[in-house]
């Protein structure tokens, strides 16, 4: 199954980068792969809250968190017939101010193989502007 991933490393705490990363609400405001994103279960990062996601040049998307771990990781998934598509964010500190933040993508599925590979360089691409534009927000 197509996987797309990048890593940077982020000048700020892991707390705080996790506080900028899980207020999903926000990411419209720093983030330009995102144009909106709506709570459908209240704005709390929590297992089984939905997240409905608009970005450019994709189709709507509702994404439902399946994994947190507090100021380490969260993941949540988004599917229809044949897709499943999953994100994962990961922060692990380097050192006193220093954070590496790691980001993943997966298609799967058999329609999700045909999407991860048409969408591929979109996938890329935005996977890279997200972890650049987190590493700059929460650098300010």
């Amino acid at each position: 199954m197509p996987s797309y991933q990048t890593s940077i490393t982020i000048d700020a705490s892991p707390e705080s980068i996790w506080q900028i990363l899980t207020t999903v609400v926000a990411w419209p405001r720093w983030l330009p792969t995102v144009n909106s994103i709506e709570p459908l279960d209240g704005d709390t990062l929590a297992i089984g809250h939905r997240f409905r996601i608009r970005q450019p040049k994709l189709q709507p998307a509702t994404w439902v968190v399946s994994k947190v771990e507090p100021n380490r990781r969260f993941e949540w998934r988004a599917s229809s017939p044949g897709v499943l598509m999953v994100a994962d964010h990961v922060i692990e500190s380097l050192a006193p101010g220093k954070t590496s933040a790691f980001l993943r993508f997966e298609f799967r599925g058999v329609v999700g193989s045909l999407l991860g590979l048409l969408f591929s360089s979109t996938t890329q691409r935005y996977i890279q502007q997200e972890a650049a534009s987190l590493k700059a927000a929460a650098e300010r």
